[in-house]
Formats: structure tokens, sequence, C-alpha cells
């Protein structure tokens, strides 16, 4: 048998990423959203859009969560991914803050911040949709 581990599957890390993207988007609804879960559910969907996109390109997986180094190996695939640098790195402040108490107070993340995240992440979400539409179309059903 030669089928793939999920963990080598593009279509399984944009179903955890959208999933992340998801949850972050309830909870920028809620009454009191919990800003720092925000910014690190942000960089960790990122973190799973962009592997998605390098597995499908035939990347072997590397344990990193540092976005502008998984956005560096994008580059050897098409150098246009540069232009999400600035969005990786915003989000590589949340690689552990938000995720552990201590470096950040939590009282420290606002809604401009968790915004900010939100703005980033769906840049990167926006550009692996688009290849993915490219390079992977959506087969029509026959009736």
């Amino acid at each position: 048998m030669n089928a793939k581990r999920p963990l080598e599957t593009p279509r399984a890390w944009l179903r955890y990423a959208e999933g992340d993207l998801s949850v972050v988007e309830r909870e920028m609804k809620s009454d009191i959203p919990v800003y720092h879960t925000v910014c690190f559910l942000c960089q960790s969907a990122a973190e799973k859009f962009l592997k998605a996109y390098l597995i499908s390109e035939g990347w072997k997986l590397q344990r990193t969560h540092d976005l502008v180094e998984l956005l560096g190996y994008c580059t050897d695939y098409d150098e246009n991914w540069e232009e999400l640098l600035t969005e990786g790195a915003i989000l590589n402040e949340y690689i552990v803050s938000g995720r552990y108490p201590g470096d950040i107070a939590a009282e420290g993340f606002d809604d401009l911040l968790a915004k900010e995240a939100l703005d980033a992440v769906q840049q990167i979400q926006a550009r692996v949709r688009k290849v993915f539409q490219q390079n992977h179309p959506t087969k029509k059903r026959e009736n």
C-alpha cells in the first residue's frame, strides 16, 4: 500500500488551516474576544496554509513554525511569495506569544493586533487558495 499519510497531504493541511481560521473568525465576533488566542491561531493557520502549498509542490515536511522561513521555501517554487514576507513577520510574533503566559501579558493583546493578524493570515490564505484553484481546479460532476 502506497497511500500518503494525512501529514503528507495538502488537503489535510488546508482543512486544519481553515478550521483554525474559522475559530478566529467566530472569536472575533464574540462579546469579549480572547485576543491572544486569536493572534496565536492566526499564526497557526498561516503556517498550515503555507505547508499545504509547499507539500503540494513536493516539499518534504520540515518541523518549523517560522513563517518567514516557510515563505523562503515557497519562493523556491514561485518568487511572488516574497510579497507576503511582511505578513509572515507580523504573524511570527505569535509563534509563542499568545500561546504561553509570560511572553506578552494577555492584556497587551488588543483588537488592533488581532485585526492585523487576521488580515495577514487572510492574505496568505487568499494566495494559497488562488494557487490551488489554478493548479488543482475542482472537477465538475457529470450528470
